[in-house]
């Protein structure tokens, strides 16, 4: 008997990218088989993923650089793009998990996931009130669980506190609790190189394994209902021994880089399909993972035939 079976369909969760516009289904230079949407369009590719038996997706939105703020200002507007775009895959799909990326890396002039104050410096203090707002707005449009991962000390307490005096209990809180600095994630944008801080100061180093495994376990004590494990491929030892010291389900993200390197052996007819791709996800499953983040999820019945 096998005593690591394929993932279900129902562990995946699928990460789609709203931008913008109308009419658009916009592929992802570096990601094969992923589209930027507009919000007119991606109800139909959701519609393909539900009836390969996924049940979850996990919103980005990537907003033109006009409006990126120091202070994020958009990235909270509830007439903006993310909070619109629940609403419209809500309405289109009542059942549907829907997971909102709580974020500042996108809406943030200088692309780091905290503001900064007038020496540069990262502002812990600000950044938290701009994220509880931000997963607020989510909620009000629909969102059935929100994702903070901007590695801001406290943010998991502090999301639950404000859900749960704005009658939002039942709001899923997915925390990015172990979130690596990792090259894995580099297929897209870097922040700003020319600051004096870097998201080195509030990224976990994937040379320090005690650090990961304490920073998962913080956020459960602070209220998170998933804790997630970023990247994932790389560090099957750290979901592993998150998984011996919680009972909550761990997520782990499949990441952009993990997805580009699979892809690319597959294309230059090194590995099949549904042979090494196969073989990784199966790994993220027997290492603990309960459910899988991965751009693999919109062909999963192609990988898992």
């Amino acid at each position: 008997m096998l005593d690591s079976p394929v993932p279900g369909p129902e562990k995946f969760i699928w990460p789609i990218f709203i931008k913008e516009g109308k009419n658009l289904r916009e592929p992802v230079a570096t990601l094969p088989k992923q589209f930027y949407y507009s919000i007119d369009r991606v109800c139909e590719d959701i519609k393909k993923v539900i009836e390969q038996g996924v049940k979850s997706i996990l919103i980005f939105g990537v907003i033109e650089k006009k409006l990126r703020s120091n202070n994020a200002e958009y990235s909270y507007n509830e007439k903006g793009l993310v909070q619109k775009a629940v609403k419209k895959i809500r309405q289109e799909f009542p059942d549907l998990i829907i997971f909102c990326d709580v974020g500042l890396t996108g809406y943030t002039d200088t692309g780091h996931s905290h503001v900064v104050d007038k020496n540069e410096n990262f502002d812990n203090d600000a950044s938290l009130e701009i994220i509880k707002k931000v997963a607020l707005s989510y909620a009000k449009a629909g969102a059935s669980g929100v994702a903070p991962c901007g590695m801001i000390d406290g943010q998991v307490k502090e999301l639950r506190r404000v859900l749960d005096e704005n009658g939002f209990k039942k709001t899923i809180l997915m925390s990015y609790s172990t979130k690596f600095d990792t090259h894995c994630c580099r297929v897209f944008p870097l922040p700003r190189i020319d600051m004096k801080k870097t998201h080195k100061e509030y990224l976990t180093s994937h040379r320090n394994k005690n650090l990961a495994i304490r920073e998962s376990l913080l956020d459960e004590k602070e209220g998170a209902d998933i804790l997630m494990v970023k990247p994932g491929l790389f560090y099957l030892d750290i979901i592993a021994e998150i998984r011996k010291s919680t009972n909550l389900p761990i997520a782990t993200y499949n990441v952009s880089g993990e997805y580009a390197m699979i892809h690319g052996m597959i294309d230059k007819g090194f590995a099949e399909l549904d042979g090494l791709v196969k073989e990784s996800l199966i790994a993220l499953n027997r290492a603990g993972a309960d459910l899988i983040i991965s751009y693999w999820a919109n062909q999963y019945k192609k990988i898992f035939k």
